[in-house]
């Protein structure tokens, strides 16, 4: 995936770094669905004469449990919790 360019100059790499352990967490949250495709982000500071800027990009790592993708990161079904049925108790009505 691209590179995306974070138009903010920060005046600091400590800054500039704080940004990027930010917009990693929080991209890394939007893009991660729970039985869906999984990303990692990472992120790039680079100074631009006295200023520093922030990239970053998407890389896909992979599915979860469930995809049927084959590439051995799925745990092993045995290990699931086994469901159990539930009873469904009906509410009486009140006696008038």
């Amino acid at each position: 995936m691209e590179w995306v360019k974070i138009q903010t100059l920060y005046s600091s790499e400590k800054h500039a770094l704080k940004i990027a352990n930010i917009v990693a967490t929080t991209e890394a949250r939007l893009a991660n669905q729970p039985t869906g495709p999984q990303y990692e982000v990472e992120t790039r500071v680079e100074q631009i004469e006295d200023q520093w800027q922030v990239f970053w990009r998407k890389v896909f790592i992979g599915n979860k449990t469930g995809c049927g993708g084959g590439c051995g990161s799925c745990s092993d079904s045995s290990s699931e919790p086994k469901k159990t049925l539930a009873k469904v108790l009906p509410f009486r009505k009140p006696s008038v």
